[in-house]
């Protein structure tokens, strides 16, 4: 009875070979970006919530594009949530890119993180508006860590262990 189960065992393996499987069926960059686009809002929502609003991240990421303010309060929290995660997917395809090519997955975490930090004050000093404009230095800093180790840990998570290594 063994036998014939090990025999049965090993033709239904040879069909299922023949097919491709991948290990992670999503791409580096999707597992990157929703780590990535998770934590910074969990970060946007618990820095808000401090300063007395949680969703006031939001609205102020929202105002950017459509220079005012009088849409409501919601709708602006709305157009800046979408607005962060579509940011955050493309971060993180830009550090994926950067990682996969520097194979310095640290290093390109950090100088990713920098630019978003430099590009969000610069956007704020141009339009006015901005995340910026709500969260003290500290905050923002501290975003940027976070940004750091999402990436990090997401890669982690990305890579199989032999390309992670």
């Amino acid at each position: 009875m063994c036998e014939q189960v090990l025999r049965h065992l090993s033709r239904t393996s040879a069909l299922v070979s023949l097919f491709d499987v991948r290990a992670q069926p999503f791409s580096d960059t999707i597992v990157v970006g929703a780590i990535a686009a998770s934590a910074t809002t969990g970060a946007l929502l618990a820095m808000g919530h401090r300063a007395g609003r949680a969703l006031s991240p939001f609205a102020a990421i929202g105002a950017v594009p459509f220079q005012r303010t009088d849409m409501g309060f919601a709708g602006l929290v709305l157009a800046g949530a979408l607005l962060h995660l579509v940011a955050m997917f493309v971060w993180a395809f830009i550090f994926v890119w950067l990682a996969e090519r520097t194979k310095q997955v640290v290093v390109s975490a950090i100088v990713v993180a920098a630019v978003n930090f430099m590009a969000s004050w610069l956007l704020t000093s141009a339009t006015g508006r901005g995340v910026t404009t709500v969260l003290p230095l500290g905050d923002r800093v501290l975003f940027a860590v976070i940004l750091v180790g999402a990436y990090v840990a997401g890669m982690r998570y990305a890579l199989p262990a032999s390309r992670a290594a």
